[in-house]
């Protein structure tokens, strides 16, 4: 059995919009959490859910595999 693990990538987050586009650290916020997850050794497969086409356009620039969702889910 595979395991796929999804992370939600809103960009219109409330307290700090664009927070998941943050690069203060040379990194975007949402590549620290894909990093993280690569770690996980019962992940198979890791997908950006992301409401944004900037956001998917980081994705590839570091290599994420991306798919478009509503901004209303």
């Amino acid at each position: 059995m595979k395991t796929l693990a999804v992370i939600p990538a809103r960009l219109a987050s409330t307290r700090l919009p664009e927070k998941i586009l943050l690069h203060r650290t040379g990194k975007y916020l949402i590549q620290h959490v894909w990093e993280r997850v690569r770690r996980a050794k019962t992940v198979d497969r890791i997908v950006v859910a992301a409401d944004h086409e900037r956001i998917a356009r980081a994705c590839a620039e570091f290599g994420a595999e991306c798919v478009m969702t509503s901004p209303d889910h």
